[in-house]
């Protein structure tokens, strides 16, 4: 494989009224893979993943409005708009056949558009440390309370060795990473304030939306009926996938593939014994 394939172009394309950047790893006739990242999260996240199976797919890893290099347009921050924009997405990158990999927000967002208006675009999906109806679960709302903590003031420091150590702070929960990830997680995940500080990289206006869902959407019954296989990979002591849920999940859909990983919220997917599954069950 090319040295050019393990790393990304960068491009930017307009869809629902709204600039998205995303990342593209691999030959672009491979079949693609499109991963959606996490709440305040971007699709930088993936870098390692899409690095690691840039050899057979076409990665692509958009970031979310309101996050990373995308426009922030708060008309978009919405579970309804995010999936408009997703639909956008693969329709104008002509993705007639691919696969879907969405991690916590992400996969939120694929259990309501793979059965639905992507379902004979998505071959199989994988879902990363998320589960139905989070937002219901007894069980994750001290999860989702942590998230939104600090997702609604973030701070800002003098030097960039600061956010990222902040960084390393709030991401615990994720399994292990090198120096090298956690700083190249920091670097796609900060931005310069207006008096020069560093901050983390999204509107603080993606929260509003997120406390505001509708709740009466019953993605139990979504997930019910995904015909694609499915693929679920936790975090052993995830407090966002709680234990009766991955549960529920792998009885509702006996054949399921699932991995289970030493960590919290969530699987970095950054080394092997994450990554090479997931290429598995995509074969």
């Amino acid at each position: 494989m090319s040295s050019s394939s393990r790393s990304p172009t960068h491009q930017y394309i307009t869809v629902a009224d709204t600039e998205i950047h995303y990342t593209a790893w691999g030959d672009p006739d491979a079949t693609p893979l499109v991963c959606v990242h996490g709440l305040s999260r971007t699709g930088r996240d993936f870098d390692p993943f899409a690095a690691a199976l840039a050899d057979e797919y076409r990665v692509l890893c958009p970031d979310m409005p309101g996050r990373g290099e995308s426009e922030w347009n708060e008309e978009m921050y919405d579970p309804e708009s995010l999936g408009e924009v997703i639909v956008a997405f693969f329709e104008a990158l002509e993705l007639d056949s691919a696969h879907y990999l969405g991690l916590s927000m992400g996969g939120q967002l694929g259990i309501g558009l793979v059965p639905g208006p992507l379902a004979e675009r998505v071959e199989k999906l994988v879902l990363v440390d998320v589960g139905p109806n989070p937002a219901d679960d007894d069980d994750a709302d001290e999860g989702i309370q942590r998230i939104v903590d600090y997702l609604t003031d973030p701070p800002a420091f003098d030097r960039f060795s600061e956010i990222e150590t902040y960084f390393r702070d709030v991401y615990d929960t994720f399994s292990e990473m090198t120096d090298a990830e956690w700083r190249n997680l920091a670097r796609t995940s900060a931005r310069r304030t207006d008096d020069g500080q560093f901050t983390p990289n999204y509107d603080t206006r993606i929260v509003e939306p997120l406390l505001m869902a509708d709740t009466d959407v019953d993605q139990w019954a979504l997930f019910d009926a995904i015909d694609q296989p499915v693929m679920v990979v936790r975090g052993e002591h995830s407090d966002i996938l709680a234990a009766e849920t991955f549960a529920e999940m792998r009885e509702r859909k006996p054949g399921m593939e699932t991995l289970v990983v030493d960590c919290g919220h969530a699987p970095a997917l950054n080394v092997p014994e994450q990554t090479e599954p997931i290429r598995t069950f995509l074969s």
